[in-house]
């Protein structure tokens, strides 16, 4: 596992406990120093968003605020006050934006927007690979597996869809990486068997407890992929 793959994996579970990265952590001290600072990172901002906020802070800090113009002496100790309880508000509002707010409907446009924030961080023509064992360790989070290989498989980890925990696949493709996503099923985002804009197409497979996205450029035979993938993937549940 490179540097980037490990800070990745990482960076998506500070607690991460796959065996390659704990292989590389084993392998590299610095690798292992990084994940235990994240993990000490993780922890605090766990034990900061912790602290409860009361309901009148609002106007408390209005008021407070009000009456620093008046009293020179005090102003930036009351800054200070208004600031730590900005940080903590607007801290809280981040992250319930993060977990349960979407600007996506569909699975479409959020394996759309996904797959174009994380464009260019894997090489169609890159020389790593990942086997398909590695590949059914992290399906059997999802009670699946893969009988063989979909081709060539470059990168495989977790990320956040929607804020769920689900699976990223980047497949080498005939001129671009092919993008596969394993997502558990929610309400939050309408099924679409087919989507695409300008530049790239995808298509959705529907199973009883994950949904599987294929999305690739206008060179790909998204109804192969499709294929393929039913023919090979199987659940045990």
């Amino acid at each position: 596992m490179d540097d980037l793959q490990f800070r990745r994996a990482i960076y998506a579970d500070p607690n991460n406990q796959d065996d390659d990265a704990k292989l590389a952590q084993e392998q590299d001290p610095s690798k292992k120093q990084f994940a235990q600072e994240v993990c000490k990172l993780d922890e605090k901002i766990k034990q900061a968003l912790q602290v409860p906020v009361p309901d009148d802070l609002f106007d408390k800090l209005i008021l407070r605020q009000t009456l620093a113009s008046h009293q020179v002496q005090k102003r930036k100790t009351r800054v200070h006050l208004a600031l730590a309880a900005s940080v903590a508000i607007v801290g809280g509002l981040v992250l319930n934006f993060m977990q349960f707010s979407s600007a996506y409907h569909n699975l479409g446009d959020y394996a759309l927007a996904h797959v174009y924030h994380e464009q260019g961080n894997v090489a169609n023509n890159a020389s790593s690979q990942v086997t398909l064992a590695s590949l059914n360790q992290k399906m059997a989070t999802f009670d699946g597996n893969f009988s063989q290989s979909l081709g060539k498989l470059l990168w495989a980890d977790y990320c956040r869809f929607d804020g769920m925990k689900s699976l990223h696949l980047v497949y080498q493709g005939k001129t671009s990486p092919v993008t596969v996503f394993i997502v558990p099923k929610n309400d939050q985002l309408s099924f679409t068997d087919s989507f695409n804009d300008e530049a790239l197409f995808g298509s959705s497979l529907e199973f009883n407890q994950s949904n599987i996205i294929v999305v690739g450029d206008k060179n790909e035979s998204l109804g192969t992929w499709q294929k393929n993938i039913s023919q090979t993937v199987s659940w045990s549940i």
